[in-house]
């Protein structure tokens, strides 16, 4: 059996050996567990299904797990982006297709004086859990591939598309809920540094910018990265 005050001996002598020569030894952490998460996906298709989500957003330390200071901060950076474009969100009617916990809509009331928040997702755990992080918002049940008749000055999706089968008809049911002056913004993780294996879509910079290009006759289009992980966006508006 080895000796552990042995082993511990032999280790800082090593340590100290090595920094003589401009080396330095560190320890490597274990995989973390969400990325253990993500090898444990056999299919993206049952993966982004909505029986998967529901139990997802039910779990209350799976959803804890994604709202990362990163996360939060990736908000605030999608936030900034029509501002810089010269788009007020005072007083603007604003919605939130696929809004999961609901933050996104609270960073904006945090920080703005919208009209009215609203926030659609497929599932009903998810609009439990923004009920009570937005308590002021509205929230609806919604099916991306089929839209809803209502329509807003401001739309975001974040981070939907990827997910899904079919995203040129998610693409045109959201910018049919575009008002005369509306803008939809839409963010997709970067195809090229994307290795999560729950996705369907993998976008580069330039297939995204063909993708929203090809599917937005009648508006004017920009594409760009947005966020540390320069995650990918596109602002739509009506021409």
């Amino acid at each position: 059996m080895s000796d552990p005050v042995f082993i511990r001996q032999s280790k800082r002598l090593l340590k100290r050996t090595s920094k003589l020569f401009g080396i330095e030894i560190h320890r490597i952490k274990a995989v973390a567990e969400d990325s253990l998460q993500e090898l444990r996906v056999q299919s993206p298709v049952e993966h982004n299904s909505q029986a998967n989500m529901a139990t997802f957003y039910s779990d209350p330390k799976l959803v804890k797990r994604c709202l990362t200071s990163s996360q939060l901060q990736f908000f605030n950076d999608v936030i900034e982006i029509l501002p810089k474009k010269g788009i007020d969100y005072n007083g603007k009617s604003i919605a939130d297709a696929g809004c999961g916990t609901g933050h996104l809509l609270l960073s904006i009331r945090n920080r703005f004086n919208p009209s009215a928040l609203t926030g659609m997702e497929y599932v009903d755990s998810a609009i439990e859990i923004a009920l009570k992080t937005v308590p002021d918002a509205e929230f609806h049940l919604f099916d991306i591939y089929e839209g809803v008749e209502k329509q807003f000055d401001i739309v975001f999706c974040l981070e939907v598309l990827e997910h899904l089968l079919y995203p040129q008809r998610a693409f045109k049911n959201l910018l049919s809920m575009l008002n005369a002056h509306g803008t939809l913004l839409i963010t997709v993780p970067d195809g090229r540094k994307d290795t999560f294996l729950g996705h369907i879509n993998y976008w580069s910079p330039e297939s995204w910018r063909v993708f929203v290009k090809s599917n937005c006759d009648g508006f004017d289009a920009e594409t760009g990265p947005v966020g540390e992980n320069a995650d990918l966006f596109a602002i739509i508006s009506r021409k």
